[in-house]
């Protein structure tokens, strides 16, 4: 009766309000969401393409940014490699970084923002290939997360994330903030503990 019809009613308006409540709140989260890439550096990450092997070069990335990933990271790259390939590779003119195809790297001015995404174990290794792509790219990226065999032969990766590489760490994020006016970024890897994490 109408009792029953009142108990719906009321049931549907509680609803409705939670829905309206649920909804102001996603727009609340929309709002920061849309408003955080300006919090923290000067381009747009709100949707992030990560690194991947053999995936990430320059065409997946713009399917990638075609729907929707704002920010993009290359492959890994051998900042040591970069570097001796750079310099055996005749750059003047039209033939720049971003064509000369420096172990795979390919970008253009479409391609942006891009994070150039390098492995390394030594500071000027790592100066030296930042210094080549900071005028095609929009931050630098220290690969510390590469669990991978090639990366215990040759050190570098997750394999420098024991204290006894803590200081080499600390030495080549120092060195390349000191040498490029763009973000260096460092990718890690979870440690066995989260104060260990923490601590890194």
């Amino acid at each position: 009766g109408e009792e029953g019809a009142s108990a719906i009613d009321g049931f549907a308006k509680r609803k409705k309000k939670k829905r309206r409540g649920g909804e102001e709140s996603a727009n609340a989260c929309d709002s920061l969401a849309m408003s955080s890439p300006a919090r923290y550096f000067p381009f747009e990450y709100q949707h992030v393409l990560a690194p991947m092997v053999g995936a990430s070069e320059l065409a997946f990335r713009l399917l990638c940014r075609k729907y929707g990933a704002t920010l993009a990271y290359t492959p890994m790259m051998s900042a040591k490699q970069f570097v001796k390939e750079a310099s055996e590779a005749d750059l003047g003119g039209h033939r720049t970084v971003a064509n000369a195809n420096i172990c795979d790297f390919q970008t253009i001015p479409e391609d942006r923002p891009l994070v150039c995404h390098f492995s390394a174990n030594d500071p000027q290794d790592f100066v030296s290939a930042a210094k080549l792509v900071e005028p095609v790219c929009d931050a630098i990226d220290l690969n510390l997360g590469c669990p991978q065999r090639t990366a215990y032969l040759g050190h570098f990766g997750s394999y420098l994330l024991g204290n006894e590489d803590r200081q080499l760490v600390v030495n080549i994020v120092k060195a390349a903030t000191g040498a490029v006016g763009i973000p260096i970024f460092v990718k890690i890897r979870l440690l066995d503990t989260v104060e260990e994490t923490a601590d890194l």
